[in-house]
């Protein structure tokens, strides 16, 4: 509270129409919810009616005034042009959030992985996310400008700092969102200093249907190396819930970062890899970014070390393993 308070909010939704692509479960849920809590009107995005219904009742609930107005719209965010075709319904929106994806299924190593999940990955991923952002460009372009910026909020990944076998097919697009952030956050000064504001989270592993569902299908190697590989009830005493993560996102927001870490570990990792990218404590991330240089050296050495010791050790049996 003492940054805000200094600072000022960065990121007030109150009374604002956020588009939340993916909105229906997992972080784009979490996050739909807390931004109702805050004032926001909602319209969710995502394919499924039925979870929609229910998403729907959830953020009503969560709401603070009668007056905010919630709704959703069955689309597919593969597609642009379904995209382009729900948003027409509306006023322009002032902040879009991009939150689809996840790998539930598409794990496993590079030699065992179908052809088609490495394409669905890309699609549910990266795809949905940068049709969202060019439907929605398309249509602040032509519209007034705002007094106050509109927001993009993309969702990268710890994933997109550091490659861990098993997850050969989600790690590229989650580091494609990531340049993404970066080309888009420089392309739409085009437009003015101050029309856009691009901001990117990534979040670590956290709980949710798509992390059970893809416990179910990782290779033992990859639970070792991202430390899963405990009972569930473990799990779920180590591992944040959503909601969490989505609040640590929104104090993001509302402090002004444009690149959001949601645990220290990501946030060595990012200083790490930050390059052009830009900086919110400049100080602070340069020492941050030379302790991880160090801390991530031991780390891959060991890394590296479990991983050859697992491929002896399987020796040629299923990946699964």
């Amino acid at each position: 509270m003492i940054v805000l308070t200094m600072f000022g909010n960065k990121f007030d939704v109150n009374g604002k129409l956020v588009v939340v692509a993916g909105g229906s479960r997992g972080l784009g849920k979490a996050l739909a919810l807390e931004l109702a809590s805050k004032g926001a009107n909602l319209l969710i995005l995502a394919r499924t009616e039925a979870t929609l219904q229910v998403t729907q009742l959830e953020v009503e609930a969560a709401c603070v005034s009668s007056k905010q107005i919630v709704d959703t719209r069955a689309v597919d965010l593969t597609k642009s042009d379904e995209i382009t075709r729900a948003l027409r319904h509306y006023h322009p929106p002032d902040i879009l959030v991009c939150t689809a994806g996840g790998t539930p299924t598409q794990v496993g190593f590079l030699a065992d992985i179908p052809p088609e999940d490495l394409t669905s990955c890309m699609e549910s991923n990266y795809y949905t996310t940068i049709f969202a952002v060019q439907c929605c460009l398309r249509l602040w372009l032509v519209a007034p400008q705002t007094p106050s910026p509109r927001h993009i909020i993309l969702t990268s990944s710890a994933a997109a700092f550091l490659g861990l076998p098993g997850y050969i097919a989600y790690t590229p697009t989650k580091v494609a969102i990531r340049a993404l952030a970066d080309t888009l956050r420089q392309e739409l000064l085009l437009y003015g200093k101050d029309a856009f504001r691009v901001h990117c989270c990534f979040p670590g592993t956290f709980l949710s249907e798509s992390f059970s569902q893809s416990q179910e299908h990782k290779p033992g190697l990859t639970k070792v190396l991202e430390g899963t590989n405990i009972p569930q009830e473990d799990l779920e005493q180590k591992i944040p819930g959503a909601r969490e993560v989505a609040r640590k996102i929104v104090w993001g927001l509302e402090k002004g970062k444009t690149y959001i870490a949601v645990d220290f570990q990501t946030e060595l990792l990012l200083n790490n890899m930050r390059g052009p990218s830009p900086r919110f404590w400049a100080v602070c991330d340069f020492f941050l970014g030379l302790l991880a240089s160090f801390v991530w050296w031991i780390v891959r050495i060991d890394f590296d070390r479990k991983t050859t010791r697992y491929g002896a050790a399987r020796n040629g049996r299923d990946s699964r393993v």
